[in-house]
């Protein structure tokens, strides 16, 4: 009987830490370092085919093998000039969204930006979560669907 208990908690332990595996890899997360001068903006431009291994879908969708639900994006910006006496507003936004080269899906996409950021002597860590909304229909989702995901990160360094 303990034989048995014994060999029951390992298949659970097991199996518990594969499932945990199979969820955090359903998460993309990529990073990238920049560099902005004061009053000097910095753009990265932002293809999601490089940087997601799968098929970005809707959060209320079925996940299947290949998918994930969000691209998390991490940027690690610092500034050229050293030693400053003032911390500065740091403004980051995301621009020119397109699907497949197509603006006019650009509100299928969920790109939230942080606000109240600021910056001074430290690098900050800026997260962006890339997310697909639900399409309005089948005709939309057809436009959608396996499509790359463009737009541009833009980060602005200003003087309070």
């Amino acid at each position: 009987m303990r034989k048995l208990f014994a060999l029951l908690l390992v298949v659970f332990l097991f199996g518990g830490s594969a499932m945990a595996f199979a969820f955090w890899d359903q998460l993309e997360t990529t990073s990238e370092e920049v560099e902005i001068g004061i009053g000097e903006g910095v753009v990265i431009s932002v293809s999601l085919d490089d940087y997601a291994e799968g098929n970005l879908i809707p959060e209320d969708a079925v996940l299947k093998d290949g998918d994930v639900k969000e691209v998390e994006l991490e940027f690690t910006v610092t500034l050229s000039s050293i030693d400053l006496d003032e911390i500065l507003d740091l403004e980051v936004s995301v621009i020119n969204l397109a699907i497949n080269g197509d603006t006019n899906l650009a509100h299928v996409v969920d790109v939230p930006v942080p606000t109240g950021l600021t910056i001074e002597n430290d690098p900050v860590e800026v997260k962006l979560t890339v997310k697909l909304n639900m399409p309005a229909d089948e005709a939309e989702y057809d436009l959608v669907k396996n499509q790359n995901i463009t737009f541009d990160v833009e980060f602005n360094a200003t003087r309070q």
